[in-house]
């Protein structure tokens, strides 16, 4: 897999991802540290024209570094599941997202609240990309996260294990009213359907962003943003010994 960027190509690296080579443009201004980064780790670096590296990256967008990388790879859901039950935390189910930006910028929400990982189905849903990569800022080095053969079965099992699941959906309770119960699954739908039926379901809780706008919805990514925040005060801030 190739990644692109000076953001997602230095949290590869200080994550210890295996990325195989680096290739930068000739003149590179290298402000992160990360050519040295990457001598130390033993990873070759080579300067090439600019047209290589949008050859590589098939974007103008490289900001003149390319990274080719093994693929990330997912983990066990189990293993996500004990974890999130152990520590009372919080997972995030994706229910069909489609757009690898929108992805993208879950993954990078999840990190900055501390989501345990995320859930992706198998089927119907966007994989772990280039542009997934980029659009993470390098996030998806440090989320863990399993992709399922059923998502309702994943579902089932985490609701087995103790856990609560939440959905975020137009009509719900409203989430500045809503106290959240731990171990917790917040469950989001794709981009234009919303939740799948055989999940809405599941859910123990519909909750909905309130808005005062003009604009009836959010983007689904930013919804989560938004609803990760309100789970990582609950838990972690409000939670916090005096």
């Amino acid at each position: 897999m190739v990644i692109y960027g000076v953001n997602p190509v230095a949290e590869a690296l200080r994550a210890g991802y295996p990325i195989l080579k680096v290739y930068v443009e000739e003149g590179f201004r290298d402000r992160e540290k990360i050519l040295p980064l990457a001598r130390k780790l033993g990873i070759k670096v080579v300067k090439v024209p600019k047209k290589k590296l949008f050859e590589l990256s098939k974007t103008k967008k490289h900001q003149g570094i390319v990274a080719l990388v093994s693929p990330v790879e997912p983990v066990d859901y189990g293993e996500l599941l004990k974890r999130t039950v152990d520590e009372k935390s919080y997972l995030l189910f994706l229910d069909r997202i489609e757009d690898p930006h929108n992805l993208g910028a879950i993954f990078r929400s999840a990190d900055a609240f501390k989501v345990k990982g995320i859930v992706l189905p198998k089927d119907r849903s966007v994989t772990i990309t280039e542009t997934v990569v980029k659009a993470s800022t390098g996030a998806v080095f440090y989320v863990p996260f399993a992709v399922v053969n059923s998502f309702s079965t994943a579902l089932r099992e985490f609701k087995e294990a103790g856990g609560w699941l939440f959905g975020l959906e137009a009509g719900g309770k409203p989430l500045s009213k809503v106290s959240f119960p731990f171990p917790l699954g917040l469950v989001a739908g794709s981009e234009g359907r919303g939740l799948s039926r055989s999940t809405l379901k599941q859910v123990d809780q519909l909750v909905e962003i309130e808005m005062g706008g003009h604009v009836n919805s959010l983007n689904v990514s930013n919804a989560v943003a938004i609803s990760l925040y309100s789970l990582f005060k609950e838990r972690y801030i409000l939670n916090l010994p005096k």
